[in-house]
């Protein structure tokens, strides 16, 4: 690493692999030195950067989702703040290296003004290409709705995704109780981040909200944004009394379905990405 905050998009490809070969070992020394702690994650401070690494597959459609959030938020005063993705590369046996701005966090994260980030999100406008349920690119949705808190299927739109949460209500017991079957007609897509956790927020140095981490964040109904702050957690239950949203009809459907879709043994209930039967 070099002196002074380096300008990664200026370097030539010699430099840039020089960046890159410094990137990839200081990440593999703090993965060696702290993956058995509780609570591991793969990122670190390096110098002035942020860097996040896991699997290129997995991190594409976080990195997509992210640059264009925060390319967003430039354009908007009113915004939270957003870090800006400087430089996203891949390395060995598949890694991806998603480099970033470093933001200093003052402070933790207030309830009312991540209510308001949260708000601010929700009205980002999708890209007018956008095709499918999920973060941009070509990942899959992430909710805790979900088995293991992600979608089996690349949904190719709402009514996709209406036929699998209702297909999954066939699976409940026959003597069980009738549960209303999920309508997202007329729901908007909206951005939302599926994790409310304190630690994916922060205060920076202006008094600026932070939204740190996108691994959560996806293109999801509005009903899903509501179940997200469906939580027992202090933080997240403090954080939803501040937002001004419609209760959805569709909340306690949503908790059946979760149950069942985590107790299946197929996530995708034998469904395609159009919700048709295979």
């Amino acid at each position: 690493m070099t002196s002074g905050k380096p300008d990664i998009s200026a370097m030539t490809a010699d430099e840039r692999a020089i960046f890159e070969a410094a990137i990839v070992s200081a990440c593999t020394a703090h993965e060696r030195a702290h993956f058995r702690e509780d609570g591991y994650r793969r990122c670190v401070k390096i110098e002035q950067f942020f860097v996040k690494f896991d699997s290129y597959k997995y991190m594409e459609p976080e990195v997509t989702t992210q640059t264009y959030v925060s390319q967003y938020a430039e354009s908007d005063a009113s915004a939270p703040r957003v870090a800006k993705i400087l430089h996203f590369f891949k390395g060995g046996q598949g890694m991806g290296y998603a480099v970033m701005e470093y933001i200093n966090l003052t402070s933790p994260p207030v309830p009312e003004k991540v209510a308001e980030a949260l708000e601010w999100l929700r009205k980002v406008p999708i890209p007018r290409d956008h095709v499918g349920i999920g973060p941009l690119g070509n990942g899959l949705a992430r909710h805790k709705l979900f088995k293991d808190y992600k979608a089996p299927l690349r949904f190719s739109s709402i009514n996709a995704l209406e036929l699998y949460l209702n297909k999954a209500l066939t699976k409940r017991p026959r003597r069980a109780p009738t549960v209303t079957p999920v309508s997202l007609s007329g729901e908007r897509l909206v951005f939302t981040q599926s994790d409310v956790d304190a630690s994916n927020f922060g205060i920076d140095d202006e008094g600026k909200t932070v939204l740190l981490d996108f691994g959560q964040v996806g293109i999801l109904p509005e009903s899903f944004a509501s179940h997200a702050m469906s939580s027992i957690d202090p933080f997240t239950v403090a954080v939803a009394k501040c937002l001004a949203w419609s209760e959805s009809p569709n909340l306690y459907s949503m908790s059946v379905i979760r149950y069942l879709l985590w107790m299946s043994h197929d996530p995708s209930l034998g469904l395609d990405k159009d919700g048709n039967s295979l």
